[in-house]
């Protein structure tokens, strides 16, 4: 775990971590939601879990926009007439 903290520097660093919370109490919600379905009781799903959800969404929303950047998709260049 040191070597974790000391290979990332300034804000990069604490951002990795800032997602990687993220992410990982997004999939824990995700999970419970999958455990959840074999309770006869609950059906709908609770603040926190709609919200893991909605984590998950944007992310990969952003995810498929930071790849059209790297695949130089956008910026769309278009030529003056």
């Amino acid at each position: 775990m040191t070597l974790f903290f000391d290979s990332s520097n300034g804000k990069n660093g604490i951002y990795n971590i800032l997602w990687a919370l993220v992410f990982g109490f997004a999939t824990l919600n995700i999970l419970s939601l999958v455990t959840r379905r074999f309770e006869p009781t609950k059906r709908r799903m609770s603040f926190g879990e709609g919200l893991a959800v909605m984590v998950v969404i944007v992310s990969v929303v952003l995810l498929g926009w930071e790849m059209l950047y790297v695949f130089n998709i956008l910026p769309i260049h278009l030529e003056p007439r």
